[in-house]
């Protein structure tokens, strides 16, 4: 019996270290080359609930939450005030926070909809047609790592959700040029 646990056990063992390899890996192609923004700029963006011309080089340091097709993007908009308090901190040491949403087409107006309705004094940018995923084919599929912190070049700092990860918000406070 005590055969069976150990087997059990080494299984496991190996299993988490092929994920935590392919994270790894998955990291170093989002760093391979920096994240294009240019779909942003010719998208949709709304702030307390009004559309807004927005340009995506207006700061150094962005904060991105990107929630891809697969996401239930009015889903995430009822969540969106769980990061108030980390667009409030980030803000206040100059970083943009963009919520980047590409959603279904038929998610879309649902999404917009609840964006004017909710009024968020958050910046949500909504890239329409998949433009921001094709352009940046690098981006892994893992909602896990559509969280990230990116410099002036738009290159990837850090990687991880700071409003559900101190340790994460610390490290990404802590890279910044000051």
């Amino acid at each position: 019996m005590k055969k069976v646990h150990y087997i059990l056990l080494a299984t496991m063992m190996l299993l988490s270290s092929c994920g935590k390899k392919k994270f790894a890996n998955e990291i170093l192609q989002m760093q391979s080359r920096p994240i294009d923004m240019t779909p942003c700029e010719e998208a949709y963006c709304y702030e307390e609930g009004k559309e807004v011309k927005y340009n995506c080089k207006d700061s150094t340091y962005k904060l991105v939450i990107y929630i891809d097709s697969l996401s239930c993007s009015p889903c995430f908009v009822s969540h969106m005030l769980d990061y108030m308090g980390t667009v409030v901190d980030f803000d206040s040491v100059g970083v943009n926070t963009l919520f980047i949403f590409e959603p279904k087409g038929e998610q879309k107006e649902s999404l917009v909809s609840s964006l004017k309705e909710l009024a968020h004094p958050i910046r949500t940018i909504i890239v329409p047609n998949g433009k921001f995923s094709s352009a940046n084919p690098h981006l892994p599929s893992s909602p896990m790592l559509h969280s990230f912190l990116l410099n002036g070049n738009n290159e990837v700092m850090v990687v991880g959700d700071p409003a559900k990860n101190a340790k994460i918000k610390e490290l990404m406070l802590n890279s910044l040029e000051r």
